[in-house]
């Protein structure tokens, strides 16, 4: 499937925030995404704030096209600045398919994959894409998480999103160990508002593990060939809100647009 620019255990596309993962995302025992937060940060209330509208108009955008290595995908995910004040790019969050697209069949096949793994993996390489790429920017305790999965054609990114609606059907209620800490997590998926015309997933991961709260919020939308994914990460606190996903999602659709136009 390529190899990672880092190693980065990730639990649901992120569970990162204390030491594992991915998102999505994902967690074995490949690295950390970002530091663990402090006892003082981890036992916080959680902050409630509402969730933030996006900040640009959504006009419908075409669906996805082309083939991009992960390399040029990375160039897709967007920049420091996008991001609120006082997130910053976790370094060893970057994942990559690399410089040459796959074609294998996928690692973990979303029809039988455990809830663990499931959880272990999402936001890095092995659900049969040809190629992705994925980061997080992090501030203490919260993160933003984005991820770009692209696949050989539309039928199979529309059924790599049917398959998470399926995985998180079951996952209701089960346990699952990241990084030798075991915690207790529950998914649930439910459409929600379309990104640019495109159909799109809320996929929430709430659990606790090592003692704090973890809410992993994230919102998918299959276009053409990708799934775009952006996420809110909070362990010990609530969910960054000062940023939407559906922001995240839409600027990631304009800028892989751009970039297949340009390869």
């Amino acid at each position: 499937m390529g190899n990672a620019v880092s190693s980065i255990p990730r639990v649901s596309a992120v569970l990162a925030v204390l030491a594992a993962l991915a998102l999505v995302t994902g967690c074995a025992t490949k690295g950390t995404r970002y530091a663990t937060p402090s006892t003082a940060a981890a036992s916080a209330p959680a902050q409630t704030a509402a969730a933030a509208a996006p900040t640009t108009a959504m006009t419908p955008l075409p669906r996805a096209s082309g083939q991009l290595t992960g390399t040029q995908l990375e160039q897709v995910l967007l920049p420091q600045a996008e991001f609120p004040a006082g997130f910053a790019l976790a370094q060893s969050s970057a994942v990559s398919s690399g410089g040459a697209l796959s074609s294998g069949p996928a690692q973990f096949d979303l029809a039988t994959v455990s809830c663990g793994d499931f959880i272990s993996h999402l936001g890095n390489t092995g659900f049969g894409e040809t190629a992705m790429a994925a980061n997080s920017y992090t501030a203490q305790a919260q993160a933003f998480d984005q991820v770009v999965y692209q696949f050989s054609s539309d039928t199979a990114a529309t059924e790599f999103i049917d398959g998470i609606r399926t995985v998180a059907g079951r996952c209701h209620s089960f346990t699952a160990t990241v990084n030798g800490t075991t915690g207790t997590f529950s998914l649930t998926a439910t459409p929600s508002a379309e990104v640019a015309g495109h159909p799109s997933l809320e996929l929430v991961q709430s659990g606790t593990i090592g003692g704090s709260s973890l809410t992993l919020d994230t919102l998918l939308s299959a276009s053409g060939v990708d799934v775009f994914a952006g996420a809110a990460v909070g362990l010990g606190a609530s969910a960054p809100a000062s940023m939407a996903k559906q922001t995240i999602v839409y600027d990631l659709m304009k800028r892989q647009a751009a970039a297949a136009v340009l390869g």
